[in-house]
């Protein structure tokens, strides 16, 4: 979740789940602006909570057995204005699960704030606040390990980690918001259904996209990607300069034997070629694999951009698990304790290569994926 402003309310969001980023959020005037239901591990960047009475509160313990709902929480380029409590806690120092409770905070500046972290369980303050503006440049709790000694508990300020130039924008990370288009009138759109392709999971749609890509791409126009599953059988070309959006999350999807040869991968979806300059932005779609497809490279990326990234929003690499993949249970019935490699379940080469060529790009919420749970996301 990105670029959404709450006004008022009691809890501006209550959120929970496993592992989420959200960024650019503002929350006016919140009697809660965050109450975190629960966590595995969640990233809050560029927060801005105004005139509330709490910021965020990761309190939540379970009264049966008194664990803590909160694994981990990190806020990052952050501020807190003008509120009473920044953050509120359940965090002490017999608290369970042993790794719950865990928080950073990470150039977060406060102003006005009463008391930076509170503690639930009595009121207590664990970290102060001011009348004044103030930066916290690194703050945390929970476990920190070291070379020596192994996981400690710890709870208090720490020197954060070195950022690169090369990522800042000031002094916070750059961050580039996902294009809408919604300046721009219908004619400035090409349908790729329009154009000829069926996205129907079945019909061999690669020349139809590759045309309306090129000519799109060459008229200064969006390629926009019906909703659909549309099926490639060579690779997928995309010159500088292309705009591509999906519907829904549209797939394109590999199949045939082009994408077979585990000793000559071959990439489904090729951004530019070695040495090729120039800036793409690629947003809500679904890169996948059908088959045995043991040379597939689902997306490469050579493109040097330099000036303003290049960028990938939404966009999601997915093999195997899924319908129409044949890659599920008839196919590929996991067999514990066996070695055997069942060669027609190799369902890729590679997610995703960004190559020594690339340079300049912006990834945000991409999801390099297999059915398991071995995956990779930014």
């Amino acid at each position: 979740m990105t670029d959404l402003t709450f006004n008022g309310g009691l809890i501006g969001i209550h959120v929970g789940n496993q592992q989420f980023t959200m960024r650019n959020l503002a929350f006016n005037d919140c009697v809660t602006a965050i109450l975190q239901l629960w966590s595995w591990g969640w990233v809050y960047q560029g927060l801005s909570i105004n005139s509330c009475q709490t910021g965020i509160d990761i309190s939540g313990v379970n009264a049966t057995d008194n664990n803590q709902f909160i694994g981990s929480v990190t806020v990052l380029d952050s501020s807190i204005t003008n509120t009473a409590v920044g953050v509120l806690t359940a965090f002490n120092s017999g608290s369970l699960p042993t790794t719950g409770g865990t928080l950073v905070l990470e150039n977060v500046v406060l102003s006005k704030v009463g008391t930076s972290v509170k503690y639930s369980g009595n009121g207590a303050t664990i970290l102060a606040g001011s009348s004044g503006t103030f930066t916290i440049p690194g703050w945390g709790q929970g476990h920190k390990y070291s070379p020596i000694g192994g996981p400690a508990r710890f709870q208090g300020s720490f020197t954060p980690n070195t950022r690169p130039g090369s990522l800042l924008s000031g002094s916070k990370y750059y961050t580039r918001s996902k294009p809408q288009y919604n300046n721009l009138g219908v004619g400035s759109f090409k349908s790729v259904r329009s154009a000829g392709a069926k996205g129907n999971g079945v019909t061999d749609d690669t020349n139809a996209l590759q045309n309306v890509i090129n000519s799109a791409t060459s008229a200064g126009n969006i390629v926009f990607f019906d909703a659909g599953t549309y099926l490639v059988t060579k690779t997928l070309s995309i010159p500088p300069g292309a705009k591509l959006v999906g519907e829904s999350y549209s797939v394109i999807m590999s199949s045939g034997s082009y994408f077979n040869d585990m000793s000559n991968p071959k990439p489904v979806v090729q951004v530019g070629t070695p040495g090729q300059t120039g800036q793409v932005e690629w947003s809500d779609m679904i890169v996948s694999t059908q088959g045995t497809q043991a040379g597939a490279i689902l997306i490469e990326w050579n493109l040097a951009t330099s000036g303003t990234p290049s960028g990938m929003w939404d966009v999601h690499a997915r093999v195997g698990g899924f319908s129409g993949s044949n890659q599920q249970t008839a196919e590929c019935q996991k067999n514990p304790g066996s070695t055997a490699v069942n060669t027609g379940c190799i369902a890729a080469y590679m997610t995703m290569h960004v190559t020594p060529s690339a340079a300049g790009l912006y990834l945000e919420n991409n999801w390099l994926w297999t059915a398991g749970e071995l995956d990779q996301d930014f």
